[in-house]
């Protein structure tokens, strides 16, 4: 029975480096991805005539660029991914998940802001793909953080399960 602990530990190291490859891969080929592009193309666009474009780096509501936050919570996001998944680290993951929630909230509030406004503009393909791809990669790098807090959990466990003595009727 020994024998099988240690069996047991690297079958689970195992599986967390490789739960954790493909949760990262997915995180980085479909959500940061998107955030990125998505930051550089329109944001706010004239549906009827096509005539008016405004794309992330130079739309302004909050600063002026509001494209180049989400750039820069993707690429941010995309080191922290990165970082966590090479290191098989918690704290990685755990930027990922506040910079790709962060992402998510400001596409939400510029999608409602845009939307509100009067007259002819509506969102654009940017701010759509900003908030698709924060989307996977908060729900990729929330995986991973659970991953490695599991895996964290894991190793302070005790060895021997404490038995205790068979209660006996009196």
């Amino acid at each position: 029975m020994p024998d099988d602990a240690p069996k047991a530990k690297v079958e689970s190291s195992t599986k967390v480096w490789i739960g954790s490859t493909v949760i990262s891969v997915l995180g980085l080929l479909f959500g940061v991805n998107l955030i990125i592009i998505g930051s550089c193309l329109r944001w706010q666009a004239d549906s009827v005539l096509g005539l008016y474009n405004v794309s992330g780096l130079h739309y302004h509501n909050v600063i002026s660029g509001d494209g180049k936050l989400t750039l820069a919570l993707g690429i941010i996001t995309a080191v922290a991914l990165l970082f966590g998944w090479l290191a098989q680290n918690k704290y990685g993951f755990m930027i990922s998940v506040v910079c790709s929630g962060l992402a998510l909230a400001f596409a939400i509030y510029e999608m409602i802001y845009i939307s509100t406004r009067p007259g002819v503009t509506s969102t654009g393909h940017g701010i759509d793909m900003v908030l698709g791809g924060a989307v996977p990669t908060l729900l990729c790098s929330l995986g991973g953080y659970l991953m490695m807090v599991e895996r964290g959990r894991e190793k302070t466990a005790p060895e021997e399960p404490v038995s205790a003595e068979p209660c006996r009727a009196v």
